[in-house]
């Protein structure tokens, strides 16, 4: 790992949820994050190495935690799914064990909180507005307006 990247451990709060990410070792042009799960009502955690960033690009670990929302997310809506499907095989029902996509479908609404949390957080940006017309009134005597239209009465 480079030396400026940061090492410190970035945590979140989602509804009963502690989420825990720190930069890992790279692994080629990805930088991995490792992250830590943990149930505060129950005290169940979990632990993996599995966050990547995409190909040569660095990111915040910010922007981890928000990836790692978002996975919980859809941990969470595949376990919904099941409950309301009985028999069915949700597509992301493997992503993490079954306490945790339990967990992360209680605190479905803090998770999306967490996960669009860049949309929140950022202000928006502000678009220079090219400068307003003159009035009629503003405009000098004999301007542009005057010689393409003729003579005014």
């Amino acid at each position: 790992m480079d030396s400026t990247e940061p090492t410190t451990r970035t945590t979140a709060q989602a509804g009963t949820l502690s989420l825990t990410v720190w930069p890992d070792t790279p692994l080629g042009e990805h930088q991995r994050y490792a992250h830590r799960i943990e149930d505060t009502a129950t005290g169940q955690t979990l632990e993996g190495r599995d966050l990547f960033t995409g190909a040569g690009a660095s990111v915040a670990p910010e922007r981890a935690m928000r990836d790692l929302a978002a996975f919980l997310n859809a941990a969470g809506d595949a376990r919904q799914y099941a409950i309301d499907d009985p028999g069915s095989t949700p597509e992301h029902q493997g992503l993490f064990p079954g306490w945790t996509a339990e967990t992360a479908r209680q605190n479905a609404d803090a998770l999306t909180l967490l996960a669009e949390e860049e949309q929140l957080s950022d202000p928006p940006k502000q678009q220079s507005r090219p400068a307003p017309d003159l009035s009629w009134f503003e405009r000098p005597p004999g301007g542009w307006v005057a010689r393409k239209r003729g003579r005014s009465l």
